[in-house]
């Protein structure tokens, strides 16, 4: 993930690339004028940035929402089983969210776990510490009257649990950097909007142009000034 300096900068260097495009261009077009005993009595076009207004929405990398075990795991099956998971049953609800909040408890301590073995990153043996509870969640899914099974198979459900659950340990295992941000659409989408952070800024062209001029000593010196 990019630090926000590095996001912004590379920003300004795109607009930068696309002055430098636009001077190719104004090349090629003045060696047309040249050469065509009409135009070259014209001036020259050339295109120059004025002031870009940007509004820019990020978030920082650490500002992920924390969800408990019994909402994550709550919202994937209902987001895996849609049609055919009956909600309305509210009795067969009330025992998958009661479940759910008993295996929170199983999950929290994994998480104490491989926080006291002081890592800041799950590896992949610690990856199978988690095995027990989406198999544990499938198994109980499958013991309750609303659920359908056909068009969804138990094996799908069972491999989008483990998948979230990892997704969700790892936002509070693995840290990410102080000033790392979080700018691809399609994470942003899937955060909370009270997360996400708008920058606003403006860019304005300055141009540069070569001066010659010679010294006391009788040296040639270029530099370069504004315009």
């Amino acid at each position: 993930m990019p630090k926000l300096n590095e996001y912004l900068g590379g920003i300004v260097s795109e607009l930068a690339s696309a002055r430098k495009m636009a001077d190719l261009q104004t090349l090629e077009i003045a060696k047309e004028y040249a050469s065509d005993e009409m135009l070259k009595n014209f001036s020259i076009p050339r295109m120059k940035i004025g002031t870009v207004d940007l509004t820019i929405p990020f978030a920082k990398a650490g500002s992920q929402t924390i969800l408990k075990l019994r909402d994550f795991a709550y919202d994937e099956i209902t987001k895996v089983m849609k049609t055919n998971y009956n909600a309305s049953d509210i009795s067969s609800d009330k025992d998958l969210k009661t479940f759910l909040f008993d295996m929170e408890i199983y999950y929290d301590d994994v998480i104490d776990k491989i926080k006291k073995e002081n890592t800041s990153i799950i590896t992949a043996a610690q990856e199978k510490y988690f095995d027990t509870i989406p198999e544990y969640i499938t198994d109980f899914c499958v013991s309750l009257p609303n659920f359908k099974w056909g068009e969804v198979k138990s094996e799908t459900l069972h491999k989008s649990l483990k998948e979230r659950t990892l997704f969700e340990a790892r936002k509070v295992i693995e840290k990410a950097g102080e000033n790392e941000i979080i700018v691809e659409a399609s994470k942003l989408m899937s955060l909370d909007p009270k997360c996400l952070i708008y920058a606003k800024m403006s860019v304005s062209e300055s141009g540069m142009e070569w001066s010659r001029y010679e010294d006391i000593n009788g040296n040639i010196i270029e530099t370069l000034i504004p315009e």
